[in-house]
């Protein structure tokens, strides 16, 4: 008779519910507790949301706890019994080092980049940023640094060049799903062994965004789009963002591909949003689609604050010509 093993999981999203799902239909693992930050709200009307996750253990009558702002210490008594495996996926909350400790085999954890490369939080949206054309998705035991834990299982794949983050992450959490019950049987049974990680990363941190990451000056779009340009002292105060100045002069790639990269890797948040002149002055553009020929960047989809979005061919003869 097959061996069954125990999993608390925390995480939130349809990633984690991926994954549980995943290892709930082999039959080989019994989910006791999910964690889980409790309903939030969503939109522009906050309705208030249950997360995909709490969703599905409801449905599969597996008990949620709910975790506000940081787990407190208080959880050691709800989360009983204490789990074979900790499975972390898409959780957004530090992990403490006493829940790092509990499971009886180990916490593991689902990152979506080639480890040690991309280490932080938003691993996907960097591969894209940066243009590289493979990745992985790695299976870890969690530690107490940054992404830094021993390596279980890596799988490689190559990048599509029309992905945007929502299409990277979806491809890597449907591959890491379909081996996950195998590499924790593994694991358990010890024909899987961690190998440790280098220490350093030869990647910057993959941080949190804000919004004002996605910013690109109207003269570098127009300039790069081969728009129309004319100086003004009102457009000379608005500067293209930090992150992206610095992936167009350490990556050597041209500020056509930088920004159209970044159009995808960026999509639907923080998105690439420029100040355009408009007739009734500087308005808010979302690039919300673009591509590249040679050097020349070319524009398809675009929202100004106020509208919908709309074809670039029909948007542009609001542009100023003069």
């Amino acid at each position: 008779m097959a061996t069954t093993y125990t999993v608390g999981i925390a995480g939130s999203t349809g990633h984690t519910r991926l994954c549980a799902e995943a290892l709930r239909q082999t039959g080989l693992f019994e989910i006791l507790w999910v964690l889980t930050p409790p309903p939030q709200p969503i939109g522009r009307k906050q309705v208030l949301t249950t997360n995909p996750l709490q969703l599905w253990a409801e449905e599969q009558n597996i008990a949620v706890i709910p975790v506000e702002k940081k787990i407190q210490s208080e959880l050691k008594t709800v989360l009983q019994p204490l789990p074979d495996f900790l499975l972390v996926v898409d959780f957004g909350y530090l992990v403490p080092e006493w829940l790092l400790k509990w499971p009886h085999i180990a916490p593991l954890n689902i990152h979506p980049s080639l480890l040690p490369r991309w280490r932080g939080s938003s691993p996907g949206q960097f591969v894209l940023l940066y243009g590289e054309q493979t990745s992985a998705v790695t299976i870890m035991i969690m530690g107490a640094g940054l992404d830094t834990g021993p390596l279980l299982w890596q799988k490689e794949f190559a990048v599509d060049p029309t992905w945007n983050q929502q299409d990277y992450y979806q491809h890597s959490f449907d591959l890491a799903a379909k081996s996950l019950p195998e590499v924790m049987r593994g694991v358990a049974t010890g024909q899987i062994q961690p190998i440790d990680q280098s220490e350093e990363s030869p990647t910057p941190t993959a941080k949190r965004f804000k919004k004002d990451d996605g910013f690109v000056a109207w003269e570098t779009v127009a300039k790069t789009a081969a728009l129309p340009f004319k100086p003004s002292s009102e457009l000379e105060q608005h500067h293209t963002s930090p992150l992206i100045n610095d992936i167009q002069s350490t990556s050597g790639h041209s500020w056509s591909k930088v920004i159209s990269d970044a159009v995808r890797a960026l999509y639907p948040w923080p998105g690439v949003w420029t100040l355009m002149p408009t007739q009734k002055g500087l308005r808010r553009l979302k690039i919300l689609e673009a591509t590249t020929v040679g050097d020349v960047l070319f524009l398809k989809q675009v929202q100004l604050e106020g509208e919908s979005r709309t074809d670039w061919g029909d948007f542009r003869s609001r542009l100023p010509t003069n």
